[in-house]
């Protein structure tokens, strides 16, 4: 039989001249692509089982990419080899559910544990990015191979998402484990390392904070809502989302109690700047209305971003994020002595590892912090006179 380095283009291009028509790749013997004289096109297997030879269809052309059958094409002669049949595989597939409606599945499963934000963000990446890859795949024939060149490719373009929807893809298998669609252990997205994330957090120090302050003094009258926004967000380490959609109800005598904050519900205590400047708000204190209307829910974020930029512009605070003001009041706490376990509940965080993300310290603090614990050690060893011992004598 001949035999065709099979390409993408060659397998897209050709056509039967109206007979049928096989095309055996050169690369994994017995795999070919089959055009019948109707112009349909499928992937293909061709070997011997029980003494007979059989061609098996793996997939239809363009359900399928060439890389992906065939892969599949050598993991069917593997079986093949061994004995089995992969005719009977194939039977047994088409009871397996495909990943799309497996999604179903899932979907209807989990959704009730997530926040309205999370719902959201699972269904943009499944839309997006899994299921166009996966959809039509059965549950359990995707492998390794086929999810590490996926990440690959879509790392290429966008690596920070591909990591979110990588993680995506990783809950759903091991719920297909859970649920008895795969077998233990079989999650393809293990052993896959995950893109390195950009450090990209910073945190402002003393000075920074003072040109900040008069910045936001500067464009308070134009930004009025947005500029006490600001200032509550730094005064408090909440994320954008939780001041944003704060109403009077959840406003305490002390506290702000976060319904929907990002880890759980929980309560953040006020300071006396942050109560002075909750008290100053306009409106009415109506229980159900929100204490900054203008960005509730998602509402005037243009608004909003053109005067962060405008403030970080006159404060000469370079590409700074919201949520950077979340990393000041981390590490403004652990430089003033606070503990990372009670940093950690002041901004919400159920791990530790989460807040030291937070908390950045500033060189000076770190030399301080240095210093401290260089003359404790010292004094404890009796090593008073530190200088007078660092080097060795020129008879030694």
């Amino acid at each position: 039989m001949s035999t065709f380095d099979l390409t993408p283009r060659l397998a897209r291009e050709s056509t039967s001249n109206g007979k049928d028509t096989i095309l055996f790749d050169k690369a994994v013997t017995g795999f070919g692509l089959r055009i019948h004289p109707s112009g349909r096109k499928v992937w293909i297997v061709q070997a011997r089982i029980e003494g007979r030879s059989r061609r098996i269809v793996i997939a239809r052309h363009g359900e399928m990419e060439l890389a992906q059958a065939r892969r599949r094409a050598r993991d069917m002669l593997a079986r093949i080899r061994a004995g089995g049949n992969p005719a009977d595989d194939i039977r047994r597939e088409k009871e397996t559910p495909t990943l799309r409606e497996f999604a179903d599945e899932y979907l209807r499963r989990s959704e009730p544990h997530w926040k309205p934000s999370g719902r959201k963000t699972v269904r943009i990446y499944l839309k997006a990015r899994i299921l166009p890859a996966f959809g039509r795949t059965p549950l359990d024939r995707i492998g390794p191979e086929d999810v590490a060149a996926w990440f690959d490719a879509a790392s290429r373009d966008k690596p920070g998402a591909a990591n979110r929807a990588f993680e995506i893809l990783r809950a759903m298998m091991n719920r297909a484990e859970e649920w008895g669609l795969r077998e233990r252990g079989s999650n393809p997205c293990l052993g896959i390392a995950k893109n390195p994330r950009k450090q990209v957090a910073r945190f402002l120090d003393m000075d920074e904070l003072a040109r900040l302050g008069r910045a936001l003094d500067t464009h308070e009258d134009r930004w009025p809502e947005a500029v006490a926004a600001i200032r509550l967000l730094a005064l408090t380490g909440c994320r954008r989302s939780e001041v944003l959609d704060l109403r009077w109800r959840d406003i305490g005598e002390d506290v702000i109690a976060l319904e929907d904050s990002k880890t759980c519900p929980r309560s953040v205590p006020l300071g006396e700047a942050a109560r002075a400047l909750i008290e100053a708000l306009p409106g009415a204190r109506d229980p159900d209305a929100f204490l900054f209307p203008r960005y509730a829910e998602a509402r005037g974020q243009s608004s909003l971003i053109a005067c962060w930029r405008a403030v970080c512009a006159d404060a000469k605070l370079g590409s700074l994020r919201l949520h950077d003001l979340c990393h000041t009041a981390a590490s403004q706490a652990v430089m003033a002595g606070e503990n990372l376990p009670l940093v950690g509940k002041l901004l919400g965080h159920r791990r530790h590892r989460t807040t030291a993300g937070y908390a950045h310290l500033a060189d000076e603090h770190l030399v301080e912090a240095a210093e401290r614990i260089g003359n404790h050690i010292a004094v404890a060893m009796n090593y008073a006179d530190a200088t007078t011992h660092c080097a060795f004598s020129n008879d030694q």
